[in-house]
Parts: C-alpha cells; sequence; structure tokens
C-alpha cells in the first residue's frame, strides 16, 4: 500500500458506535462522501468492541499528579513546532497521533496502529512537518472521538463552524452537566495521555484551547499556559494552504473556496478576541507569551526561559535532546507564500486589532501580487 494513499475514512473511525453517530446527529451528509461514512462506521463498530476491554484496564492506571502546561495559540503561529520540541524532554507526556484518533483503544493498540502506520503520510501535506504515530500530537480529535462533537467537527461539517465555535470553545446553551462531562471527559484523556508515555508532566497542544482557558483553569487551577503567537500576515497565508488541503480531505459536505476563507477570517477574530478577553483569567505565574519569530530564532535560550517561568524542572538534564532536535530541524524547508492586495487589505482591516495587541507589521520583503 502506498504511504501517502489515503483511504476514503474519517477521523471518527476511533469513536464508539454511538458517539459516531452522535457527532453526526443533525448535519447534512453530501451524497458524495456517504461510502466514506460507511466505512468510517463499519472500522468504529470494530474499534468498539475492543472498548470494554479498555475500561477494565483503565482501573489500574494512575492518575496526574501535576498540573499540565497547555500550549495555546491560532493554528500555524508556532503551535506544532513548539510542542514537538518541549517533547523531546524524557520527562514529557504528551497525546500521540494514535491517540488523538483511538483514544479508547490504547490497551488494543497492536492491531489498529498497525493499520494506522499503514495510512499514515510521512509528512504532513500542508507544511512537510513529519509525522509518525508515536509523535505529539493536538488533542482535539481525541475529544471528539471521546465525548461528543468537538469544534473539530468543522472539518466534517463547514456550514456549521459558527455553531460548534459557540456549542463547543463558548459552552453557549450548554447545560451544566453537558461542561461537566466534557471536562471530565478531558480529563480522562489527559490521564491516558500520562499512562500512555509515562510522564512526569504532560504537554498538551490545542489551537482550540486558546479559547477555553476558564474552562481549562476551572479542572486545573494550577494549570500552565504557553502562547505563542506570529504575524497575522503568515498566519492567514499558512492557514490558508493548511485549511485549503485538509478541509477537502475531511468535509462530509460540499464547500467552496470563498466560503473556506471566510472561515479563517471570521474563526482568527474571534478565537484571538476571546483569548484576549480571558487572558486575564490566568494568573501571571502560570502564563508565559512569546512571538514565534523569536522564538524560530533562538530556540534553546526562549525554552530556558520558560522553563524557568513556568518552574519546569529537569532543564539541564533535558538540553542535550533539545539540541540533538534542533540540528535535525536543519534539512526542514519552509514554505513561501505570496499574497493578493485584495487579501492584504482584509487582512489589515479585519485583524487590525491583532497588529495593534500583538505588535506586528506587515512583514518586509512579502511579495504582493494583483
Amino acid at each position: 500500500m502506498a504511504k501517502n494513499w489515503i483511504p476514503p475514512i474519517s477521523p471518527l473511525i476511533g469513536s464508539s458506535v454511538s458517539n459516531f453517530f452522535r457527532a453526526l446527529k443533525s448535519r447534512k451528509v453530501n451524497s458524495a462522501y456517504y461510502l466514506k461514512v460507511f466505512l468510517s462506521a463499519i472500522i468504529s463498530g470494530i474499534t468498539s468492541l475492543f472498548m470494554p476491554w479498555e475500561r477494565i484496564r483503565e482501573k489500574k492506571t494512575k492518575t496526574l499528579t501535576t498540573a499540565p502546561i497547555f500550549i495555546i495559540g491560532h493554528w500555524r503561529s508556532g503551535t506544532t513546532h513548539l510542542h514537538n520540541l518541549l517533547c523531546q524532554d524524557p520527562n514529557a507526556g504528551y497525546i500521540t497521533t494514535y491517540q488523538s484518533l483511538f483514544p479508547n483503544n490504547l490497551h488494543s493498540k497492536i492491531l489498529f496502529k498497525t493499520i494506522l502506520k499503514m495510512v499514515i503520510p510521512g509528512k504532513r501535506p500542508s507544511d512537510n512537518v513529519k509525522l509518525d504515530v508515536d509523535f505529539p500530537q493536538e488533542d482535539e480529535f481525541a475529544l471528539e472521538n471521546m465525548f461528543a462533537p468537538s469544534f473539530y467537527n468543522f472539518f466534517y461539517f463547514p456550514d456549521h463552524y459558527s455553531q460548534l465555535f459557540d456549542a463547543t470553545v463558548l459552552f453557549k446553551n450548554k447545560d451544566e452537566e453537558y461542561i461537566k462531562q466534557w471536562k471530565k471527559a478531558y480529563m480522562e484523556l489527559i490521564t491516558k495521555g500520562e499512562n500512555n508515555t509515562n510522564a512526569i508532566h504532560m504537554i498538551l497542544k490545542n489551537p482550540v484551547n486558546t479559547g477555553r482557558v476558564d474552562s481549562i483553569l476551572e479542572m486545573y487551577t494550577d494549570a500552565r499556559f504557553i502562547h505563542i503567537y506570529r504575524n497575522p500576515v503568515i498566519v492567514y497565508l499558512s492557514t490558508k494552504k493548511f485549511f485549503l488541503s485538509l478541509i477537502p480531505e475531511l468535509q462530509l459536505q460540499l464547500s467552496s473556496e470563498e466560503q473556506i476563507i471566510d472561515l479563517i477570517f471570521d474563526l482568527y477574530s474571534r478565537l484571538m478576541n476571546t483569548y484576549f478577553e480571558k487572558r486575564s483569567q490566568i494568573p501571571p505565574s502560570q502564563l508565559i507569551e512569546l512571538d514565534f519569530e523569536s522564538f524560530e530564532n533562538d530556540s534553546l535560550n526562549q525554552l530556558k526561559n520558560i522553563y524557568s517561568s513556568l518552574k519546569i524542572p529537569n532543564w539541564e538534564q533535558s538540553l542535550p535532546y533539545f539540541e540533538k532536535y534542533i540540528d535535525h530541524l536543519s534539512d526542514y524547508k519552509k514554505n513561501t507564500y505570496k499574497i493578493s492586495q485584495k487579501e492584504l487589505n482584509r487582512i489589515t482591516s479585519e485583524w487590525d486589532f491583532a497588529f495593534e495587541k500583538l505588535d506586528y507589521k506587515i512583514p518586509d520583503h512579502l511579495e504582493i501580487i494583483e
């Protein structure tokens, strides 16, 4: 089987059958994706057969003893690079790519990990970042497969993006019992990740959590946060490339390029404004903010500052692992971008608040096309 072949299945394959159909409830699937839904439902049914074994084994797991560290920031702001680097620390725990898709099958991974290895590409198509079933991964798909429609349901149903943001980021019109169950599922996921990677401290990366810092603090009052941000123009261009590549692969309803671009503009505004509104709820000693440009140019000193500010132990022991990882990135090729004057005008108009709060200007040497 070709390594870059992607079968017509959905990340929902790691859900229980009941959760699978709950995620699709009240959503109209386009007929072009009936086969994908059918095949995904079959695999979900197979994974569900192994879930009772998971519940039995979970009774023997330990519980989280230290506050997790949450990496937040809009997509394409450097969250993946920072996450991968911090997880080189031998004491760091994380959600793996396998766990992100099969959070309910960690104790029956031999079968499902083998399947995932056969279909996962060696690199992310959007930015050439290396992929592997055991590499660190963000956790929003895992939340989807454990509990209920998460915000990443918008990848399947772009038409429902706004309602999903309200329901799964802001928890609007959700009763206390729903929110309680969501928190319980998330805490169970994090504990599973700790056991799966034998962690001393957990490093979680999820851009959606940029708008959920208040909910996270209700779960973990001593949670620590690293907010990484980047020039809004580059974020737009990189997110555009990322979403235009990813959404057509995941969607279960048809969407146009114009619709996706409108979504990108609105999502950045809503997510970042939500963060700016909630940021003051984080105790200053539990938050560090850094710009991607400084982190990229001086990674080790920035990491040392993170360890010192957030009181993460074992900096000296972890340093050689960080140095080795950074050396291996020397052959990484970054994307290059061009932008139209129309797009640039829209960015500076709709995201002017971000330029001001994050202290950015239009990048130098930006190639503008008509």
